[in-house]
């Protein structure tokens, strides 16, 4: 299988600060690529990033392998991760 180029756009714009969310690299590479190089359905992968909790290791490893990035710089899933958490959290005070 041949990796789709525009995974090459990834570590530019992490470096760069074009990239401050891990949603955000969805602008720049389409959910459907990633899901399906992860082997899952569009709708579970859209599950998973409603609730990035669900992501494995081992998806997170093989994302930033495709992304040619250190793992560390996936940073991005736990910053989504406490704003998903502040979200739901702020949903059951009200």
């Amino acid at each position: 299988m041949d990796r789709d180029p525009r995974y090459d756009l990834i570590k530019e714009k992490i470096a760069k600060g074009n990239i401050k969310s891990f949603n955000e690299i969805f602008f720049f590479i389409p959910k459907t690529i990633v899901a399906n190089d992860l082997g899952k359905k569009v709708n579970r992968f859209n599950e998973m990033m409603d609730h990035v909790g669900k992501f494995t290791l081992d998806e997170l490893y093989v994302l930033a392998r495709n992304f040619k990035i250190p793992m560390t710089e996936l940073q991005l899933v736990h910053v989504e991760f406490e704003r998903q958490v502040k979200k739901l959290n702020k949903a059951d005070q009200s």
